[in-house]
């Protein structure tokens, strides 16, 4: 990347639902049984706070393809300090050193643990988790306040549909705290049309470009128009992200028959013998499919406990 090389470089990421160690029971959101805004929430936050189980820094905390992007997004020599935080629907807005526990939380419905259904109860909750103090003590809590601490920074949020709604109040404030346009979301396009002025779209064509699935595509897309583009103005990663899509993209790949984590293993269990690579192939080849690297790890699982 060239152009500006001053400044820090505030990088906003989604969570992701898989975590590196196990969800208890009552840090899974579903299990909140008060119905008013407020009494949910303070229960929450509360056994959060209150919580036994491990804590480990939120850089550690998630696994997947999304998350092995976002690791090394963090660590790319794209001429800028980068600060890396991450947008939580269990603990708001969060740096990647703070200390959380495993949970189970998402603004994604209709999942088990949603926090709602609609944007005005995603909004809400976001609201909320920016009033609570957190698992950092003394660091900014929403976008308004991230900006607020360092006006001279630039912030790049790579939010899904579903964090756009719920954030989306947050970010056009924060925005609107800025004299340029430091302050973009990276993202799919027709999510919350009132963020389409600070933008910069990630369609399915820029797939062909950044390779990968389509859970990690819009972290790929960030990671490639920091490392390809002239800057991180939003003018700039848009021009960027137009010229990195392909005019004729081939045609898309036939979308196989998707499993759960535990059909996956029982699949692995009767070829423990066999590679990672070799039996991911085998397996597509039956008209299933598996994420490369949720699959990579589920094989390692299961031929840790198989050689036990």
């Amino acid at each position: 990347m060239t152009g500006e090389r001053q400044g820090t470089l505030h990088i906003v990421v989604t969570c992701a639902n898989r975590k590196r160690h196990s969800v208890p029971a009552d840090l899974h959101l579903r299990s909140i049984t008060e119905q008013r805004p407020a009494d949910r929430f303070a229960t929450w936050s509360g056994r959060l706070d209150s919580s036994d189980s491990a804590r480990t820094s939120a850089i550690d905390a998630y696994a997947g393809e999304h998350w092995t992007v976002i690791r090394e997004l963090a660590a790319s020599p794209i001429g800028k300090s980068v600060q890396l935080w991450i947008a939580s629907a269990g603990y708001g807005l969060i740096p990647a050193d703070a200390q959380i526990c495993a949970y189970a939380a998402t603004f994604s419905a209709p999942a088990a643990d949603a926090v709602g259904p609609t944007v005005s109860e995603v909004s809400d909750w976001w609201r909320r988790l920016g009033d609570w103090v957190g698992p950092a003590a003394g660091q900014p809590r929403t976008f308004q306040q991230l900006v607020a601490s360092d006006k001279s920074a630039t912030v790049i949020a790579v939010l899904s549909e579903a964090y756009q709604r719920a954030c989306a109040q947050d970010l056009l404030a924060a925005a609107r705290l800025l004299d340029r346009d430091t302050l973009s979301v990276i993202g799919p396009s027709a999510a919350h049309a009132p963020l389409a002025d600070i933008l910069v779209p990630v369609t399915a064509k820029l797939r062909h470009t950044v390779g990968g699935s389509l859970q990690a595509l819009n972290v790929r897309a960030a990671r490639y128009l920091l490392e390809h583009g002239d800057g991180t103005r939003r003018a700039q990663l848009r021009t960027a992200a137009v010229a990195a899509a392909p005019v004729n993209p081939p045609p898309a790949r036939a979308v196989g028959q998707k499993m759960s984590d535990a059909e996956v293993a029982d699949y692995i269990r009767g070829h423990a013998h066999t590679s990672a690579t070799h039996l991911l192939r085998q397996l597509r080849a039956t008209g299933r499919s598996c994420e490369q690297h949720r699959f990579a790890d589920l094989h390692r699982d299961v031929c840790k406990v198989h050689r036990a």
